[in-house]
């Protein structure tokens, strides 16, 4: 059966255009859509990037950044609850219902419960309960609807998060709100829906494809994490009929910072039977971030370093059945192999620290976070060539081919067979210096300001 495909291109040249004549020093209110994230129980990449942001942007002040989420009492945006401040803030870390479902049934009945759980009858008859039940908690909270754009001021609807997840197509949302005055923007991580399609969910790739077309032909300024993801972007978009994109590109941090740090020497008792020697990788297990070559290295590297295990951390994803029924088979499964679907940032920031080597296989970024985190630990990175791997490890990565199976086994044996090449690779890592969320948060700041401020 041929990959599905993503939507077709739709021209989107002629873009609406409803900008207010405002005073120059008009203020500026930015209201950053977390509806996604302070509903999911657990934490995926992009809402690392909301809340890390969310913490350091101001919220007075101009431009001020205020968290909001979508209501179906309001038809519109409301501000948070307590409750809701405190998620965003410090989120919970579980799996999600669905994923906790199949997790209690055999390899191939938890494949064909969650394909059950994803289609998109059982996903419309889910959102009709959780529509009826929102409807319900939500119609106290009347008090918390935002109101109409003040004309005195710049409002813009900033996406940061996953937003293609929430109730409102921004086909939909986007030309509803310029129409009321508000300007618009979001933060593009990549645009890989687009460009291999057959690596996702078909259902994401039409929700995906109507969050890009909204804000093609709506937003002013696009937020993008890397110079390839901007290129990305830029490429897709001409492809799309615009040609008059404003971008900027914005660092993300490498200073992972969990709320209650675990201590270096402080083994969380989870992890107990992972010996002292260990390989890790961080990252959903999906087609492109290439678990199975890392699996490829642990074999690789057993006849001569048995003592070192490979750590896995990351939710199950789509098109990975194959990779679950290998890691679950593995013959070192709980002695050399390890697989961890909740880890909250606590025992995150341990593992980077205590790793002996990271990698990176992934045949695509649209940057690389996890490259960035563990650099930032001191410890030794490998990575792919994959994306904008580069821009994530500079010069204190080693690269190799994402195909190469034979170089990764080569440059993980030759840093386990010589400590001094290992050291020179710590050494390396020690003495990068990344961008922090500080200069993320400085540098929206700076384009939002930029764009809409004057």
């Amino acid at each position: 059966m041929p990959p599905p495909s993503s939507p077709a291109p739709r021209d989107l040249s002629r873009r609406n255009d409803h900008r207010v004549d405002l005073p120059v020093d008009a203020p500026v209110e930015v209201l950053v859509e977390v509806t996604d994230t302070v509903s999911l129980p657990y934490t995926t990449g992009l809402q690392r990037v909301t809340r890390e942001l969310l913490a350091r942007l101001p919220r007075q002040g101009s431009p001020a950044f205020r968290p909001v989420r979508w209501s179906t009492a309001c038809d519109g945006y409301r501000d948070l609850t307590g409750e809701e401040a405190r998620v965003l803030a410090d989120p919970p870390e579980r799996l999600p219902q669905t994923t906790r479902l199949a997790a209690r049934l055999p390899g191939p009945a938890a494949t064909a419960a969650r394909r059950v759980l994803a289609s998109t009858p059982v996903r419309s008859a889910r959102s009709a309960v959780a529509r009826n039940r929102e409807r319900r908690v939500e119609a106290d909270r009347h008090h918390l609807c935002l109101p109409d754009p003040d004309p005195t001021r710049t409002t813009v609807l900033l996406d940061l998060e996953a937003a293609w997840n929430d109730p409102v197509p921004r086909t939909e949302l986007l030309p509803r709100e310029r129409a009321r005055g508000v300007r618009t923007a979001a933060l593009v991580a990549d645009v890989l829906p687009v460009l291999h399609p057959e690596w996702f969910d078909p259902q994401l790739l039409v929700d995906f494809g109507a969050f890009l077309d909204g804000h093609l032909a709506n937003s002013e300024l696009f937020l993008c994490i890397s110079e390839r993801t901007e290129a990305d972007l830029v490429r897709v978009a001409a492809d799309r009929g615009v040609t008059d994109l404003r971008t900027r590109v914005v660092p993300l941090g490498a200073d992972l910072s969990p709320p209650n740090p675990t201590a270096a020497d402080d083994r969380p008792q989870r992890f107990e039977r992972v010996p002292e020697r260990f390989l890790l990788q961080v990252g959903t297990l999906e087609p492109r971030k290439n678990q199975a070559l890392a699996l490829d290295v642990l074999d690789g590297i057993g006849a001569n370093h048995p003592e070192v295990a490979l750590v896995l951390v990351g939710k199950r994803g789509w098109h990975v059945d194959h990779l679950i029924r290998r890691v679950e088979r593995h013959p070192a499964l709980g002695r050399r192999l390890f697989w961890f679907e909740e880890v909250d940032d606590g025992a995150l920031s341990w593992l980077y620290r205590q790793a002996t080597i990271c990698l990176t296989p992934a045949i695509y970024e649209g940057l690389g976070v996890p490259v960035m985190e563990a650099l930032h630990a001191g410890t030794p990175v490998v990575c792919s060539t994959g994306g904008a791997l580069g821009e994530a490890g500079g010069a204190a990565a080693e690269y190799v081919d994402p195909h190469d199976t034979r170089g990764w086994v080569r440059v993980v044996t030759s840093w386990l067979d010589d400590p001094q090449l290992l050291d020179q690779a710590r050494r390396r890592a020690a003495a990068w210096r990344a961008p922090t969320w500080d200069d993320a948060a400085t540098a929206v700041c700076d384009a939002v300001e930029e764009v809409f401020g004057r």
